[in-house]
């Protein structure tokens, strides 16, 4: 993990890894209200419904664990980054899977670009992590954060 970890902590995911993606949607609200949103992970379930129980170990800092539950299946994760209003980064395992989920904004006026990274790897990835799935995950939060964001 000390490998992901240090990739997270630079914003980035594991570009080796053997199940990875990334998507972008332009949202119309400014980057600090978007962050805003990010940053309350706590209410992650209100406005994505494939979240469950976000439970942290602490504020929203680097080092700070938490765990969560999406789409049926629990992470224990450790924040890596969470430079306001830019980055936020995160490692996590689930059952034999290791993975980084990386959220960059790029603030363009009263417009922000969000892009929402994610690399997985380990025994079984493949299997349990068709790329697909992780395809329409990530657009999925991507699309509840903007209707969110744009309410």
């Amino acid at each position: 993990m000390n490998e992901l970890n240090a990739l997270a902590k630079q914003g980035k995911i594991n570009e080796d890894a053997s199940v990875k993606d990334q998507h972008s949607i332009i949202i119309n609200a400014t980057a600090e209200k978007v962050w805003s949103i990010l940053f309350d992970m706590e209410s992650w379930p209100q406005w994505n419904d494939k979240i469950k129980n976000v439970k942290l170990e602490g504020e929203v800092a680097s080092g700070t664990n938490f765990t969560w539950t999406f789409d049926g299946k629990k992470f224990n994760s450790q924040i890596q980054s969470a430079e306001k209003p830019t980055t936020l980064a995160w490692t996590g395992k689930s059952n034999l899977v290791k993975n980084v989920y990386v959220w960059q904004l790029e603030d363009d006026e009263n417009q922000t670009i969000a892009t929402l990274s994610t690399s997985m790897q380990g025994t079984f990835t493949i299997l349990f992590n068709k790329h697909q799935r992780i395809y329409d995950d990530l657009l999925h939060w991507l699309q509840s954060l903007k209707e969110k964001a744009e309410e």
